[in-house]
């Protein structure tokens, strides 16, 4: 029953979608980050849905009249650059049949980004992809929750799928998600909904808790602490996280705050270990291949593994990002990974700054600063988890782009306006403030003094 409910609401959609691609998009955004039709049974959990609506979304782009041009902005240019790399470093790799998976997976994933960026360009459309964007994990981090305080914390959250396939990737989500849940309690699509948001605020950081990941708990903390340092409202953020860490560690049990501790010893953990076996594989790959690596999934080539990988060691997944992109894209691609991460900060930072100083595109301003604190949490997360082919990341990055266009277009039409006959573009800025006249005759003289 579960499936055809969902079966049905997609298939109910998708005729739209040729006439009104932005539907397609958001459709897209829905299964992208939900992954609803994994949690059924039947045809449903393994029909290809994403499939077919990018298919529909394309062909309807392609038919309508609207502009479908890329819009000009540095942070399209480097993940266009980063792209056609990963292309010559999966041609150039140890087995590209290795590699072709991971690359179309990559390749689905920035085209859904290119698309977005030129589809929704206006308020209302960059409103609904972040709402459905936001509403869509935050399911997925109310389980979470839930699931923690049932279960005392003794229970462990586990992958919810796509992207987020085990606890560490899907802490990392929930983390990159918390700045723009707090940002929908400032900013609720309906007023109904502020506290609600508020409610799954609390649960997603708790499910990032229950998933039991030392990663996620320091990008949590890293957040939180970047949020601190940049908001206005210290004191109260402070007063409301108290509670909640002195309430959650009454709360967890022991086994929980042991595992958290370990990351103390992290040097003698066999975990830790494991991961040092695979930095050392990916600096080993990269020395002998600097410039191309050895392309996607090399980790799992077992040429490669006989020759790069420490004697007696058992491979395993990298456990960091950019040992991830080192490995397969060399210190090439680690140089481009980077200056997309940081550009994506810079340009959020910048979009906030510009956007704050006006009261029509505050809201603009506020989402990018709090997408530029979930790049915080994709960044310290990444120095532990395989996640550079996070969707969330590049989603993140089409947001920015985003909202940069959009407040801009929101700020020229603020500036210009068409004139009385309907016809000529004026100035439309505020007037030139004159002093007021004086109204009685000794003040006009006073004014006037010739």
């Amino acid at each position: 029953m579960r499936g055809a409910i969902v079966a049905l609401l997609m298939f109910m959609w998708m005729p739209f979608i040729l006439f009104k691609p932005f539907v397609g998009i958001l459709l897209w955004d829905w299964i992208s980050h939900m992954n609803p039709h994994k949690q059924t049974y039947g045809f449903a959990m393994f029909f290809p849905f994403l499939d077919f609506v990018a298919a529909l979304t394309i062909g309807g782009l392609l038919l309508s009249k609207d502009k479908k041009s890329l819009p000009a902005h540095p942070i399209v240019a480097i993940i266009l650059i980063y792209f056609v790399w990963v292309t010559f470093t999966t041609i150039l790799g140890f087995e590209p049949s290795y590699s072709v998976e991971k690359y179309t997976y990559v390749f689905k994933v920035l085209l859904f980004a290119f698309v977005a960026m030129m589809v929704m360009q206006s308020p209302n459309r960059l409103k609904a992809f972040v709402f459905v964007m936001v509403a869509s994990l935050a399911y997925i981090g109310i389980k979470g929750g839930l699931f923690t305080i049932m279960t005392g914390g003794s229970g462990r959250v586990q992958g919810a799928g796509g992207m987020m396939e085990d606890n560490n990737q899907l802490a990392m989500a929930m983390a990159m998600l918390l700045p723009l849940a707090m940002y929908f309690v400032q900013y609720p699509p309906l007023k109904i909904l502020k506290w609600p948001f508020a409610g799954a605020t609390v649960a997603i950081m708790l499910s990032i808790v229950g998933t039991q990941s030392r990663g996620g708990f320091v990008a949590l903390a890293a957040v939180m602490g970047m949020m601190l340092l940049k908001t206005k409202y210290k004191f109260k953020l402070i007063a409301v996280l108290i509670p909640l860490i002195v309430g959650g560690l009454y709360f967890m049990p022991d086994s929980w705050k042991n595992r958290m501790q370990s990351t103390e010893n992290a040097t003698e953990d066999s975990s830790f270990q494991g991961r040092v076996v695979m930095w050392r594989f990916s600096s080993n790959v990269a020395d002998d291949n600097p410039i191309e690596g050895g392309g996607y999934n090399v980790f799992y080539i077992r040429r490669a593994q006989e020759l790069y990988m420490p004697p007696g060691e058992t491979a395993r997944a990298p456990h960091s990002a950019y040992f991830e992109v080192l490995a397969e894209h060399g210190y090439t691609g680690l140089l481009l990974y980077l200056s997309m991460l940081l550009t994506g900060w810079y340009a959020a930072g910048t979009v906030a700054k510009d956007m704050r100083k006006h009261e029509e595109t505050k809201w603009i301003g506020d989402l990018s600063a709090a997408i530029q604190l979930g790049l915080v949490g994709y960044a310290v997360g990444g120095l532990t988890v395989n996640i550079a082919t996070f969707d969330l990341f590049y989603h993140y990055l089409a947001v920015i782009v985003m909202c940069s266009n959009v407040g801009n277009e929101i700020l020229k039409r603020q500036t210009f306006k068409l004139s009385d006959d309907g016809k000529t573009v004026v100035a439309a800025g505020p007037k030139k403030w004159s002093p007021p006249k004086p109204t009685s005759q000794a003040a006009r003289e006073k004014a006037n003094p010739i």
